[in-house]
């Protein structure tokens, strides 16, 4: 299925059922039914990315071997989506319906998606995702999703490093043909067939106890500037 057949069905949608159709917990069930054709088309994609390009990982946080948190703008979600994919993390992903398609890719490629509320982590979410990585696994999220401000740290992600005791490690991608989508809230970043892509990790940034959340979260977000 083309990209273009693909966003054909999605505006005839949008068309018929108006845009609440995106977040109207009524309408899940339209996802879910064109979820397994976006997905494989996402699947595909992905994979002759990761096959047509060199992906070359650096910086002091890449060889860090335990458990942590692992943030990044929204911006990189795409690429990152399939990296963190392949280290087999656990991800957070807002439950809104039209992410359905999304959440399945994900699960494809590697991760363990963890649904939760529109807007700041859920309760139960942050439960099971503490759960993993008190058990060794590490978590992915976007530091500003799922819908902004943009390169705007929130606290989510102090919050879970803290309730678990591992580190927050920022993280980014750049690429030699990649592009940011500038009309998009979050400048969508975009790599590309054929490219050479470099996943940028920075330092841990450690917790410690006596340290408050405010100071924490301008650390992480120092962090994520680093590649702006």
């Amino acid at each position: 299925m083309t990209p273009i057949l693909l966003s054909g069905i999605l505006a005839a949608a949008l068309e018929i059922f108006g845009a609440n159709i995106k977040r109207d917990p009524r309408f899940v069930w339209f996802w879910r039914m064109i979820s397994p054709a976006i997905a494989a088309f996402m699947f595909v994609d992905a994979k002759l990315t990761l096959l047509t390009s060199r992906v070359t990982v650096e910086g002091p946080g890449a060889s860090y071997s335990g458990a942590a948190v692992y943030v990044n703008w929204h911006k990189y979600v795409p690429f990152m989506c399939i990296h963190y994919g392949q280290r087999r993390f656990w991800l957070l992903m807002s439950s809104a319906p039209y992410l359905e398609p999304v959440a399945m890719w994900c699960r494809w490629i590697g991760l363990t998606v963890v649904r939760s509320s529109p807007g700041e982590p859920s309760r139960d979410s942050l439960i099971h995702l503490v759960a993993a990585l008190k058990n060794g696994d590490s978590v992915a999220l976007a530091a500003d999703g799922p819908a902004g401000p943009a390169f705007q740290a929130k606290s989510g992600c102090v919050e879970l490093g803290r309730a678990a005791g591992v580190p927050i490690i920022p993280v980014a991608c750049l690429s030699r043909k990649g592009k940011s989508r500038a009309k998009r809230w979050d400048q969508l970043y975009d790599v590309r067939k054929f490219d050479r892509i470099e996943v940028c990790y920075g330092a841990p940034i450690f917790l410690d106890p006596a340290e408050a959340d405010a100071s924490v979260l301008v650390r992480v977000q120092s962090g994520l500037e680093q590649w702006s």
